[in-house]
């Protein structure tokens, strides 16, 4: 019998859509309200943020999830701006119980610093209109802006995987 060779390209097929959502609300849950009732989904907080390792410390990202079993659809919303937890506050037992008032601003992905959120769309195929989920998206009242963002153009995609 012959071997069989896969190649690493086999593996690094896009199987999401992912929309940039600009917001004049910072609050994660009122968006997340807002992009449920526009959508007619059920996304709901996860236990676990995105934690991105950055050199300047950790951050991390809310994230929210629905899972249309009917259509077979993971939609996730998350966060592209969070505080960052510098290393010497989280590591230091001497200063355990000091919160540091220095902070700064981390992005899920940094490239795209103006986008406050993204949804992930996973699982989708040909006949997935994302168009008209755009449509939907700019017809709320605290969305500024949402378009769609391709994959190649993403330096940091690695950040998009979980």
């Amino acid at each position: 019998m012959g071997s069989v060779v896969l190649k690493l390209e086999d593996f690094e097929t896009e199987n999401y859509s992912l929309i940039a959502i600009h917001s004049s609300r910072k609050e994660d849950f009122k968006v997340t309200y807002l992009v449920n009732t526009a959508l007619n989904l059920y996304l709901e907080r996860t236990k676990n943020d995105v934690e991105i390792d950055t050199e300047q410390g950790l951050a991390c990202f809310s994230l929210f999830e629905y899972d249309d079993h009917d259509y077979h659809v993971l939609w996730k919303l998350v966060s592209n701006k969070a505080f960052l937890f510098p290393e010497s506050q989280m590591n230091s037992p001497l200063f355990k119980n000091v919160i540091s008032t220095i902070s700064k601003q981390g992005y899920l992905l940094p490239e795209l610093k103006m986008v406050d959120y993204f949804l992930k769309i996973e699982n989708t195929d040909e006949q997935f209109d994302i168009s008209r989920v755009i449509e939907k998206l700019k017809a709320i009242k605290l969305v500024s802006a949402a378009y769609e963002i391709k994959a190649e153009n993403i330096k940091s995609k690695n950040n998009l995987i979980f």
